[in-house]
């Protein structure tokens, strides 16, 4: 049974929550299908830049955070706030595209 779909992200102005669980993903779909288009042209030809990951980490932000939109940051915001570093990124990212187990 899956326990939880969602990782955090500690960011400058806080720690945010992030996942890429299927339903989110539909919802996202569903009704911001730009961003949705983004996450599934980087998903289609695969993950190879710390922006890809960056930009899948923003859409999984989008998708945990749905019931706050309109009022969530913009793209260009999310990547002010972000703390600079890659390896944090590239963790996050992993961690979401993994079984999480709590």
């Amino acid at each position: 049974m899956e326990k939880n779909t969602r990782v955090e992200l500690e960011m400058k102005n806080g720690t945010v929550e992030l996942t890429l669980n299927f339903y989110e993903l539909n919802q996202l779909r569903t009704k911001h299908k730009k961003e949705y288009d983004r996450y599934f042209e980087i998903a289609k030809r695969g993950t190879i830049t710390d922006l890809d990951a960056v930009d899948i980490l923003h859409v999984a932000y989008l998708c945990a955070n749905q019931d706050k939109m309109p009022d969530v940051m913009s793209y260009e915001e999310f990547l002010q706030n972000m703390l600079n570093s890659r390896a944090r990124v590239w963790k996050t990212y992993n961690a979401l595209n993994s079984d999480l187990k709590n």
